[in-house]
């Protein structure tokens, strides 16, 4: 019988929800009640949060299995690291020590794991093991896991979105060896390239989905939330008014700066194209301005994940999450 597991993505707005059996896919997206996720990524109502996915657990089907959850960047910090070889005791006591610049209060607050990577050309074990490691504090992995036993779900694994990523990539990237996502959220917008089993490089854009509902809200007289679903329908064509085309241009540029960035540092890119994934992917005013702007193909992300269904861009961190949990 073919194995089941699966995958959390909870944003600003909506929670993504992969449900993977064997090779079969399949990814939900519902939208969350106001307030219950603050702009930082919180879980602002706990209690709320538990009735809000034993509900959704009902009206999904979701299956009996062991889950993984993708935590956003504002609670992990997920960077690629050099350590020299020693056991896996002398590592794990020193990996806190390479995330001290980053984190807030004493190193025992937080749990750190790590994902070994593969030698890139002209690495060798002398100079160090490349890896993949992340933080986070214990107490938001212990609430995460108490709030989804409440709702009857066991959290077996969680994870960075970039660890969600790497999953997502084994195996089917065509022969393919550098991968560029262009997460485009409500609260912002994040550039991740993904090389191989690592994160070669990660920038993220004050910019998100967040602004255009506040440019459809100005437009249209009416308060954010709202705002939103006359987004999403393109109510009255607001998405072909000024306000909302040059925002989108405006993120496109800020896009490009940052490609053109990571292309200026890393001379041996060659970027086939760019795989826009989020809510925003979309939105086809934003994705006309980022293909225009970038002057990069727009991939789909049907490519890696066959089979996923229409609206697989908004899943896309959750599946990664799924086979990763595996």
């Amino acid at each position: 019988m073919a194995r089941t597991q699966l995958g959390f993505d909870i944003g600003s707005s909506s929670m993504k929800v992969a449900v993977l059996q064997g090779d079969r896919l399949r990814t939900e997206e519902v939208r969350l009640p106001e307030n219950l996720v603050d702009g930082a990524g919180n879980i602002a109502l706990p209690h709320a949060f538990v009735q809000f996915l034993k509900q959704m657990k009902r009206e999904m089907s979701l299956p009996r299995c062991p889950a993984a959850l993708v935590l956003p960047p504002s609670q992990v910090i997920c960077r690629l690291v050099t350590m020299p070889k020693m056991t896996t005791q002398q590592l794990m006591m020193n990996l806190p020590y390479e995330f001290t610049d980053f984190i807030q209060g004493v190193a025992d607050q937080y749990f750190c794991d790590y994902a070994l990577c593969s030698m890139g050309e002209g690495e060798s074990e002398e100079q160090g093991i490349p890896m993949m490691a992340a933080a986070a504090a214990r107490q938001t992995l212990a609430g995460y896991v108490q709030m989804f036993t409440r709702a009857g779900v066991r959290l077996k694994t969680i994870l960075p979105q970039e660890m969600a990523l790497i999953h997502l990539i084994k195996g089917r990237g065509e022969g393919k060896e550098e991968f560029c996502f262009v997460d485009l959220g409500h609260q912002s917008t994040r550039i991740t390239v993904v090389w191989r089993d690592r994160v070669q490089a990660t920038r993220q854009i004050a910019l998100g989905g967040r602004n255009l509902d506040l440019a459809v809200a100005d437009r249209l007289g009416v308060d954010a939330f709202l705002a939103n679903t006359y987004k999403t329908s393109d109510y009255q064509s607001v998405l072909s008014s000024s306000e909302v085309t040059d925002l989108c241009d405006r993120i496109a540029v800020e896009i490009l700066k940052v490609i053109n960035f990571y292309q200026f540092t890393y001379r041996s890119s060659s970027l086939e194209g760019i795989f826009l994934v989020g809510g925003g992917a979309a939105l086809p005013c934003l994705r006309k301005a980022i293909e225009e702007t970038v002057g990069l193909p727009l991939l789909s992300p049907e490519r890696l994940l066959p089979g996923g269904g229409q609206r697989i861009e908004t899943g896309v961190f959750a599946a990664g999450a799924a086979m990763g949990g595996k």
